[in-house]
């Protein structure tokens, strides 16, 4: 299988001079998601919980995360919502081999951390089982890590993390089932010793953030600093806000997490990225 896949990337440019390719979305030729459906795609924005990233009407802590933070990781941020054009455009790339989708997808990823002030020692892919990655041929996370690596010059990190078993689909379970699937599933590569450094772990799409918990526990526990997390998009989860919250106006809803962020440090409520 990773022969055909091989084969098939090392001859995309002949392919696509004799088969123009053709955007997965529309359908209109010359580009693999052409312009006007990238145009579509729908940013997350700014009004997220400021740990797992999901939307809010503003800007704040989600219940979720004011039980059960997604620790070690400072955050998990996502481009856009996994629909339309972009939930094709990664559905091909990872189903369907159409790797010239890694660097389409990857100059969103690139733009999004240009516009931070954040500096990162590394970039880590999620890690693929061999089992998985002999069958796909290759991993989409690390193919647009790759992509963002060479746009931002910052050091593609593929060293340092091991996915040390099979772990079924994740699409397929709730939030429970999803943390433990991946519990212990990702291991520090042997010999690895870290000191602090700034990581940004990157993947297609998050839902839960399961599996980027499950990365930063095996990168903390390798010794690195301040842990974040990047995806092309942010499947649907239900967000909860505190109860003290449901039912109100947007205005009204801030003025109470308003109340709430004067009380709480100014890193934790305003984090870099």
């Amino acid at each position: 299988m990773r022969f055909f896949s091989a084969f098939g990337a090392r001859f995309r440019p002949v392919l696509d001079l004799v088969f123009p390719p053709r955007c997965v979305y529309c359908g209109q030729l010359g580009a693999w998601l052409c312009d006007a459906c990238q145009q579509e795609a729908q940013p997350i924005g700014e009004n997220i919980c400021i740990r797992c990233g999901n939307p809010l009407t503003v800007r704040g802590l989600c219940q979720h995360c004011r039980q059960d933070p997604p620790d070690p990781l400072r955050g998990i941020r996502g481009v856009f919502f996994y629909n339309g054009p972009i939930a094709q455009g990664i559905r091909s790339l990872k189903y369907h081999d159409v790797r010239p989708l890694a660097p389409i997808l990857a100059r969103h990823l690139a733009s999004y951390i240009r516009e931070r002030s954040v500096l990162f020692d590394g970039l880590v892919p999620v890690p693929l089982h061999p089992e998985k990655l002999a069958a796909r041929g290759f991993n989409q996370s690390e193919l647009l890590a790759a992509n963002v690596s060479k746009m931002l010059n910052i050091p593609l990190r593929i060293d340092l993390l091991e996915r040390t078993r099979p772990t079924r689909p994740q699409a397929q379970l709730n939030r429970r089932q999803r943390l433990q699937n991946v519990a212990d599933a990702f291991a520090p590569m042997r010999d690895i010793r870290l000191h602090g450094e700034t990581l940004l772990l990157i993947d297609d799409v998050a839902t839960t953030g399961a599996t980027l918990r499950a990365c930063g526990r095996a990168l903390r526990q390798a010794g690195a600093g301040d842990i974040w997390a990047l995806t092309v998009a942010r499947a649907h989860v239900n967000t909860v806000l505190p109860p003290d919250q449901s039912g109100l106006t947007p205005a009204e809803a801030f003025l109470f997490w308003d109340g709430d962020r004067k009380r709480q440090s100014s890193d934790s409520l305003h984090p870099l990225i």
